[in-house]
């Protein structure tokens, strides 16, 4: 008999290991992302109250960036704190 609910019991494990490794849990840490690069500062400002109203994230903030092929000229990249 106990032979028979160890092994129902590794079964019943293995089968839902999968499922609970792939699951995120409720209080998953959000990461820090680059969402998205080279933005004029306006659309930089609406992507990030797009994703504040579309619940993808709730920081947000908009830095500068100088490319390499324009360095006197300056874009956004727009970091989000991504769940």
């Amino acid at each position: 008999m106990r032979r028979r609910i160890t092994a129902l019991s590794l079964f019943a494990v293995t089968a839902l290991a999968p499922v609970l490794a792939t699951s995120t849990p409720a209080h998953a840490t959000p990461t820090l992302q680059i969402v998205y690069s080279n933005l004029p500062y306006e659309i930089c400002l609406s992507f990030g109250r797009s994703g504040v109203e579309t619940g993808r994230w709730q920081t947000w903030w908009c830095s500068t960036h100088y490319p390499q092929n324009a360095p006197n000229y300056y874009t956004y990249d727009m970091w989000a704190y991504v769940n």
